[in-house]
């Protein structure tokens, strides 16, 4: 079986410097997984990409890379979908296009290979909310819909989508997150933290800031919070209490979370950016850690069975907060909740993917 497989991330120009995260380390993932099951990959990219796929796929037995690097991104994803429309004609149909993600850019590239009747089915997994153009690109297309959340869900069945839609995800490397087999720490300090790509304000690391510094001073004394990562550290985070941290590598994360107490997830929805899963969040819940989160429908929906309190603004959220520095069992009763919901719901199995919607 040969699958092509079309991203928007993959089709920009990428800088040497740029670290891996999120969807790309999905993808580059979930790519290197469909290789070790002998799947063949034929992959749209910006030549830029060209090293970094060839490293994670070092090994893949049938691996063709479409590379382009001129023009603007419809450009480049029109020169992609012709390249792999001339490799269908030559080695024959692929039995499915992977669509990695839901953007307007790739468009183009979707028409060009529907047309072009290089596939059999799609299967397109959207990480985030589609618009228009490409609600109408992928609307006829045989196959399926998976995507990471309800609410995104949603956007495809009001936008008319004939195709299956479904809600299928989780975090990969899921093993890796887990309690730790001995107590925290003695000190008698209980840490909190904030994960993810902290630069970005939609993030909300400063109303978990503001929500600590509203903490009483008694609390505050037994009480640190982490925020983990920023790239340059804001002038609100440094203050007595807050423990600003740099870049680290994936590997990093898990013991990182098995020295907190608790996750705070403060995320906030604006104009152009917003949480679509949240795979900090599920981390933390898999490594046991009680959730205080923000009153988001993606995050609502993780613990409808528990696990978590949910917040609305900063004052809200140094109350919960303070609740939970002070019980240590009610902390441990809303982690164990929180990890069996992830181990339920939220790891992904690359070999179920392959049985759902690649072979059938």
């Amino acid at each position: 079986m040969t699958v092509a497989f079309l991203e928007k991330v993959f089709l920009k120009k990428r800088k040497p410097t740029d670290k891996l995260r999120g969807v790309e380390l999905f993808n580059l993932n979930l790519l290197r997984d469909l290789a070790a099951a002998d799947i063949g990959l034929s992959i749209a990219a910006h030549e830029s990409w060209r090293p970094v796929l060839e490293q994670h796929l070092s090994g893949a037995r049938n691996l063709s890379l479409h590379c382009v690097s001129a023009g603007p991104s419809f450009v480049r994803a029109a020169c992609a979908a012709l390249s792999l429309v001339r490799e269908s004609r030559r080695a024959g149909r692929f039995r499915r296009l992977i669509i990695g993600n839901a953007g307007n850019g790739i468009v183009p590239a979707v028409r060009l290979l529907t047309l072009a009747r290089a596939f059999d089915q799609a299967v397109v997994i959207s990480h985030r909310e589609p618009q228009p153009h490409f609600l109408k690109a992928v609307s006829r297309l045989p196959g399926h819909i998976v995507c990471v959340c309800g609410p995104i869900a949603e956007d495809y069945r009001r936008g008319g989508v004939q195709t299956d839609i479904v809600v299928d995800y989780g975090v990969m490397n899921g093993d890796a997150f887990h309690p730790p087999e001995t107590p925290r720490h003695a000190d008698g300090i209980v840490r909190a933290c904030v994960l993810g790509a902290l630069d970005n304000a939609w993030k909300g690391a400063d109303t978990a800031c503001e929500a600590y510094r509203q903490l009483p001073e008694t609390l505050r004394r037994i009480c640190e919070l982490h925020l983990m990562a920023f790239s340059t550290v804001p002038a609100y985070a440094q203050a007595p209490g807050i423990h600003p941290h740099g870049w680290v590598d994936f590997e990093e994360i898990p013991a990182f979370l098995q020295q907190m107490d608790i996750m705070l997830v403060p995320s906030r929805d604006e104009e152009v950016m917003r949480e679509t899963f949240s795979q900090a969040t599920v981390q933390g819940m898999l490594t046991g850690l009680p959730v205080l989160y923000a009153d988001l429908p993606i995050l609502n929906e993780k613990f409808d069975a528990g696990g978590g309190t949910r917040f609305t603004d900063a004052a809200s959220l140094s109350h919960a907060l303070a609740e939970l520095i002070q019980d240590p069992a009610q902390r441990a009763a809303l982690g164990a909740q929180a990890r069996r919901t992830a181990l339920t719901r939220y790891l992904w199995s690359t070999p179920r993917f392959i049985e759902r919607y690649l072979l059938h």
